[in-house]
């Protein structure tokens, strides 16, 4: 059992045994005396105690339904984001692949531009594409010149100037 429930279930009985004393001690005095006024004064307190944890609850449960209400909110936002991003990673690899089309470049000239744009060094594209650097090298010169560009740097710049927020 949670302490809410728990709080709430011990001032309930409380409150109970608190109203039954009363009532008992009454029938059997017949008056008010200040046992009886001290077992009323438990019995209100009680009462008091499990409204307030019952007012606290309730705003408890307000709180959590708001906030799952924002994480729901904020989740569907984020899948919106995620697509965006997707749409345009896939609009901007089209425009890559276009823009190496319009250079006339090979297929493998293709692979080594995009791990160029990737931030691979000459080396680790070799690794990857299972070949020799020396071939990694004579395909990046390769592409360079189709492009008209002096290598790695304005290859990337060409590319992503335009993404470039001043």
């Amino acid at each position: 059992m949670n302490p809410l429930k728990f709080s709430l279930v011990t001032y309930s009985l409380i409150f109970i045994v608190s109203f039954l004393d009363v009532l008992l001690d009454w029938q059997g005095m017949g008056h008010m005396n200040t046992h009886t006024y001290v077992e009323i004064l438990l019995g209100l307190l009680a009462l008091g105690g499990f409204t307030l944890m019952l007012y606290w609850n309730i705003q408890q449960s307000r709180k959590i339904k708001t906030m799952h209400e924002t994480l729901s909110n904020t989740e569907k936002q984020l899948s919106e984001s995620q697509q965006q991003a997707q749409k345009l990673m896939g609009e901007f690899s089209k425009i890559i692949q276009n823009q190496f089309d319009e250079w006339s470049l090979t297929k493998s000239e293709k692979e080594v531009g995009l791990l160029l744009l990737k931030g691979l060094t000459l080396d680790e594209i070799s690794t990857v594409r299972e070949t020799r650097e020396k071939t990694v090298r004579q395909q990046a010169s390769n592409l360079y010149k189709k492009a008209g560009l002096s290598g790695r740097h304005e290859l990337v710049a060409y590319f992503f100037e335009e993404l470039l927020v001043y």
